[in-house]
């Protein structure tokens, strides 16, 4: 198994920027083209958030609140919005391939 790592806190996440109601539909993965991201999935019971990259594998970030999916999901630019609210946020992940 991997070793998961935790990055530094970083107050740009959902709840820094003001929270969006949840809509169940919400938290199915949009289709979306990406350079970065090639797919999305979220399990709402665990809160974890599951982010299949195009060049840098798969990787689960625990602790992943629905409201922050919400608004990756939904982001004009998936890779950008990972880069400036979840990269460096401080979320406990890892590599899972």
């Amino acid at each position: 198994m991997a070793e998961r790592k935790i990055r530094s806190t970083n107050p740009k996440g959902a709840a820094a920027r003001g929270l969006i109601a949840i809509r169940p539909s919400s938290l199915n993965p949009r289709e979306q083209e990406s350079e970065a991201i090639a797919s999305l999935s979220y399990d709402l019971e665990h809160q974890q958030l599951e982010i299949v990259f195009n060049k840098r594998g798969t990787y689960v970030y625990y602790d992943f609140s629905p409201d922050e999916y919400q608004q990756l999901n939904f982001a004009s630019s998936r890779g950008k919005y990972f880069n400036l609210y979840i990269r460096d946020a401080g979320y406990e992940y890892e590599r899972i391939s």
